[in-house]
């Protein structure tokens, strides 16, 4: 079966100039909202019937698989999406199937080993027991879930850097209705908990991943060409360790929340941030998708200071208006989503999200560093983050205990930031609209008062004011814009 010929945007090598790439980032940034959207979103939707059918002890299991699957995935792609959009963006035309084929096999073949480690880590009831639970039921479900994620990983990939958002979104609304079916029948109408969860997930997975494979497989060609290979795991696999530590810093969160406090504040942990997922839902994941197939083409550019300058000011205004209107209305997402308003976590929840912005904000602004082709610089970077976030941890969880641990993720991920900024600039320096960084500083005072005793009010007056600057900010000149 073929894919159907529809409407399609510019291929990202025909984009030329600011006001061309910015339509295309806006173009791009609404379809995948759409789509990509739908499945983080999904994750949110979950909750409710997590938390209504899961025990406290199983919610806080359920945080340490979730965590552990995140690492597995990164680990199994072996920084392959990264090295595949590099390279989609600089091989000729004529190499791309076979470099798909190549990262598709890869990624297959380290997902599988990956999923058997996990499956002995999460059988050893001797290792679960220093987190204070139990063996996980049916642990095997963990090697096909992890092989599945993977190359759908990849799959996707290969849409992104075509920019085929449509193929994307259909994909994402039958996963959506899949998942959320399978999940409703095995855990709250039979009853089968978290064995039923992660079974859900798993029928989901072999579907949709069978059926994007059978409709991209014309695009796919398997020749053993080992320079290739080679050429994929030199520029990925330092973005693979870049990744797995940053995503450790997550991960430590919760297995010491489960070692020195206890597994149920690891649960309070997990459901602070699956609400915090509505960022990332609404803004991260959709952005970091469109702005990734386009920026290795855009760095390429002339203008490419501009380019990226728009980009940067655009994830800065939309993550602050965003971070402000989720933190206003915090206490009736958790009473909608968790069954109550959990004022014990807000502290946690403004941090994480705070947390998320930086990472969101990080990606345009130290894109220069890209330039040079080379991805060393990446492993050094998140080992910095482990480092910082391990010298803090002790003293400030001493101090906040769960709120102390949000606290030295965000330092850790700002300190990161910062560090990537100095060596990005001197490579490619963003031309930023001043606006925006005027209403990133009133997104950060109006959530630094949210922590404070005046609460809500605080934060609805910054998000009044972050309005008005990001009005003033809508207004563009007519050059500004080009049809994608």
């Amino acid at each position: 079966m073929r894919l159907p010929r529809l409407a399609a945007p510019a291929a990202p090598e025909a984009l030329d100039g600011p006001p061309a790439f910015a339509a295309a980032l806006r173009h791009d940034y609404g379809s995948y909202l759409v789509s990509l959207g739908l499945i983080s979103l999904g994750n949110v939707v979950l909750l409710p019937i997590i938390t209504a059918y899961l025990p406290p002890a199983d919610l806080g299991l359920y945080s340490l698989v979730e965590t552990t699957m995140i690492q597995g995935i990164t680990f199994s792609l072996l920084g392959l999406k990264f090295a595949y959009l590099y390279y989609y963006a600089h091989a000729p035309a004529g190499q791309r199937s076979s470099l798909f084929g190549a990262t598709l096999l890869l990624a297959a073949a380290a997902s599988l080993f990956g999923g058997l480690v996990l499956w002995g880590l999460f059988s050893s009831a001797t290792i679960m027991a220093r987190f204070d639970t139990v063996p996980l039921s049916q642990a095997w479900l963990v090697v096909p879930l992890l092989t599945f994620g993977a190359m759908q990983t990849i799959l996707m990939t290969e849409l992104r850097a075509a920019r085929q958002a449509w193929l994307t979104g259909v994909i994402a609304v039958g996963q959506l209705a899949i998942s959320l079916l399978g999940s409703l029948l095995l855990v709250a109408v039979y009853g089968l908990g978290l064995t039923g969860l992660l079974s859900a997930q798993l029928i989901t997975g072999c579907l949709v991943t069978g059926l994007t494979l059978s409709l991209m497989r014309h695009r796919l060609r398997f020749h053993w060409q080992p320079a290739q290979m080679q050429a994929l795991l030199r520029y990925g696999l330092p973005m693979m360790g870049s990744l797995m530590l940053r995503y450790s810093l997550d991960t430590l969160c919760r297995f010491l929340l489960a070692a020195l406090v206890s597994i149920e504040a690891a649960g309070l942990f997990l459901v602070a941030n699956s609400i915090a997922t509505i960022f990332d839902s609404l803004l991260a994941l959709p952005f970091f998708t469109a702005w990734g197939g386009l920026v290795h083409h855009a760095l390429r550019r002339p203008l490419a200071a501009r380019i990226v300058g728009h980009a940067a000011g655009l994830a800065i205004a939309l993550s602050s208006l965003l971070v402000l209107a989720i933190l206003a209305a915090r206490p009736w997402l958790f009473d909608l989503l968790a069954h109550s308003p959990m004022p014990e976590a807000a502290g946690l929840f403004t941090l994480l999200l705070l947390g998320k912005a930086v990472m969101l904000v990080r990606s345009p602004l130290t894109a220069g560093i890209l330039v040079t082709g080379h991805t060393g610089w990446a492993t050094g970077n998140s080992l910095l983050g482990l480092v910082v976030f391990l010298v803090l941890i002790y003293p400030l969880a001493r101090l906040w205990q769960v709120e102390g641990m949000a606290a030295a993720l965000l330092i850790a991920h700002t300190t990161t930031t910062l560090v990537l900024v100095a060596q990005s600039w001197r490579h490619c320096r963003p031309q930023i609209d001043g606006r925006a960084l005027w209403l990133g500083g009133v997104a950060l005072c109006g959530a630094l008062l949210g922590l404070t005793p005046a609460g809500s009010p605080a934060i609805l007056a910054a998000l009044l004011g972050a309005a008005l600057v990001a009005g003033l900010m809508a207004w563009r000149h007519p050059a500004d814009t080009e049809p994608v």
